[in-house]
């Protein structure tokens, strides 16, 4: 019997694969400073006229509407959102702090925010974001088809052990007992009133499965000229 111990789940890479990625477009400033109506007005308009596919929106407050900034107005703060092929979008909002949020297709929403940011520097790491995009999904999925051969490989070897110990173990009456333990796997072996376990991994398996008659064995020879119970550790 194989008991599974491990959640093998892709997504979990997945999610700290973007995780590392969104926290690093947030580039903390010197504390306490706060951008001034120009400065970000700037960064913004510089951003909406290199990426005309973003949508930008300046928050503001004042008694003026439209999309330009008028006398009077005063800025509230900029959210900048960009669509990501199908997958996704990316969010970069300033306003009381700097936030940004990635959404993408799957996976629960990963998010940053910063009480102060360096916004030049912010500003160049989310357009990098944007434009290496599909260099990161290219990047995703080379982390997919790893993840998926080290997962067949692992389900071949686990089934040549369980194959080989049921083989073994069991025409001798032994009852067995096979645990996964993060990628070494935890045999347990049971009859004539004793219990033992080893460790196998697919390395040592077959070295370890084809000693281990002789090794049952003297243990069930030791085992019978004691006199009370004992607990037998051995390390090698």
């Amino acid at each position: 019997m194989v008991n599974k111990n491990k959640d093998r789940s892709f997504e979990r890479i997945a999610y700290r694969y973007w995780e590392k990625l969104v926290g690093g477009i947030l580039v903390p400033g010197e504390r306490g400073y706060v951008p001034s109506e120009g400065e970000v007005l700037c960064a913004y308009n510089e951003l909406k006229e290199r990426h005309l596919e973003c949508d930008c929106i300046v928050l503001r407050t004042g008694t003026h509407s439209g999309e330009f900034y008028q006398q009077g107005d005063k800025i509230a703060g900029v959210r900048i959102v960009r669509q990501l092929d199908s997958v996704g979008t990316i969010e970069f909002r300033l306003s009381t702090d700097f936030h940004v949020r990635l959404d993408i297709e799957g996976l629960s929403p990963l998010s940053r925010t910063e009480a102060n940011c360096d916004l030049s520097q912010t500003i160049s790491n989310f357009e990098n974001f944007i434009d290496n995009f599909p260099r990161y999904m290219e990047g995703l999925e080379r982390k997919k088809l790893e993840f998926e051969k080290n997962n067949k490989l692992e389900e071949m070897a686990k089934s040549g052990i369980q194959a080989t110990v049921s083989q073994l173990l069991t025409p001798m009456g032994y009852r067995w007992d096979l645990v996964e333990r993060g990628r070494d796997y935890l045999l347990k072996v049971g009859g004539h009133g004793t219990w033992m376990e080893f460790t196998l991994n697919r390395r040592n398996f077959a070295k370890r499965l084809a000693e281990l008659p002789d090794v049952l064995g003297q243990i069930e020879a030791l085992s019978k000229n004691m006199t009370f119970p004992m607990n037998i550790e051995i390390i090698k």
